[in-house]
């Protein structure tokens, strides 16, 4: 089996890029598949003004690529044991540099401090990080895939590359997972697969130019993505 790509120099400058102003838009479903973060949770962070999404005053509201790179840095702080107010506060500052700064964007925290990579102070608390430390804390890389970020069981994929065939461009069909060199969303494929009850290999006729491997693989991360979404909701209920 073909491995996912790394996430290069080129894709971590076009994530960099998303996080100084709002590109992408995603409804609370997929947000939620894509993030990682139960659906009930995120529209909770949202209500509660715990964390705002870039299109909030929209109806229905909706969530930027940015943000599901923060639902995600949330949810791990929360995981860490932070405090749910800290929490926000946090995620808000970061949020906040990152949008001003070109700043490598990964993050360290020991559940009580957050520290920017190469940083070694909290820049919400002041508190200093002592000699070596951030050796030793936990580290949350918002280009690389997640297991567990929230209480749940739900899972959350590489956000440049879901999977071993497809890619995520924010600035591409609104930051919607396609097969790789293409504009073809998994979504669309996995329509075709689910609901007309097509084969990848007649879905293939239908699009000459993508390999049955690569449909394949967009169908599998569909269902995958379903799949998590489904037990997510039933865990939090």
């Amino acid at each position: 089996m073909t491995e996912i790509p790394d996430v290069g120099d080129e894709d971590r400058y076009i994530v960099i890029q998303a996080l100084r102003r709002p590109r992408g838009f995603y409804d609370a479903k997929r947000a939620s598949q894509l993030s990682g973060v139960p659906h009930s949770t995120i529209n909770h962070w949202a209500r509660s003004g715990l964390l705002t999404p870039d299109w909030n005053a929209r109806h229905p509201r909706g969530w930027s690529y940015r943000d599901l790179l923060y639902l995600r840095l949330f949810a791990w702080l929360r995981k860490r044991g932070m405090e749910t107010s800290g929490v926000s506060e946090r995620v808000r500052l970061i949020r906040d540099v990152l949008a001003g700064e070109r700043v490598d964007p990964s993050v360290r925290s020991d559940g009580q401090h957050a520290f920017l990579s190469g940083e070694t102070l909290d820049r919400f608390s002041g508190q200093q990080a002592f000699d070596g430390m951030t050796l030793f804390l936990s580290v949350f890389d918002i280009a690389q895939p997640i297991d567990k970020v929230s209480r749940s069981a739900m899972w959350g994929p590489g956000l440049v590359y879901p999977s071993t065939h497809t890619h995520i461009s924010p600035g591409v069909l609104s930051g919607e997972p396609c097969v790789v060199r293409s504009r073809i969303p998994t979504s669309a494929l996995f329509a075709l697969h689910e609901q007309r009850r097509l084969p990848a290999e007649k879905i293939r006729l239908l699009y000459p130019q993508v390999e049955v491997e690569a449909i394949t693989d967009a169908i599998r991360l569909e269902e995958k993505l379903r799949l998590r979404e489904s037990r997510s909701d039933a865990t939090a209920a």
